[in-house]
């Protein structure tokens, strides 16, 4: 299990260099509106993030992490970042101006998908709740909106993992 979530994070780590504009929410405090709709979002305590955003103002609205790692980025100029928050990781990635989102892993059931899936719950309350249109991978269940791909990690019919990565191609 350790494996394959370190897997995703490195692969995470590896994803492309395109941008987007500021998606932040955060208790009405942010002026600039969530823009990239698109793809699957993921709400926390009132900050909407989305993949691919810019993540200083997210990074910023979410306020001190429990921890922070960095390491020289092998795709590109500057560093792959990871910040760890209760119940998630937030992984980004080095743009020409910037730090932008690529990826999303839950570490917990403490938090929850938009759409209400957790931690724990069964295969059949996630095609439930997103549908049957998704790819089965290695026991888990890829769904792909726009340039977001969420993943659902399924052992003994229960979730144990979920991601969100930023697309590339």
């Amino acid at each position: 299990m350790k494996k394959i979530i370190f897997t995703l994070i490195l692969m995470s780590l590896l994803v492309g260099c395109s941008k987007s504009s500021n998606n932040v929410k955060n208790n009405g405090t942010n002026t600039q509106p969530a823009q990239n709709t698109a793809g699957y979002q993921f709400d926390y305590q009132g900050v909407t993030i989305s993949m691919n955003d810019n993540a200083a103002p997210i990074v910023t609205a979410l306020g001190e992490p429990m921890d922070y790692f960095e390491a020289p980025s092998c795709a590109f100029q500057g560093l792959d970042k990871i910040y760890y928050y209760n119940g998630f990781d937030l992984s980004t990635y080095p743009g020409a101006d910037g730090d932008y989102i690529s990826a999303i892993e839950f570490t917990d059931d403490s938090v929850s998908t938009k759409e209400g899936v957790f931690i724990g719950k069964t295969k059949d309350e996630v095609i439930k709740t997103y549908g049957n249109d998704f790819t089965e991978e290695s026991g888990s269940l890829a769904y792909t909106k726009g340039k977001t791909k969420l993943t659902f990690l399924i052992e003994n019919n229960a979730v144990t993992s979920i991601n969100y990565e930023f697309i590339t191609n």
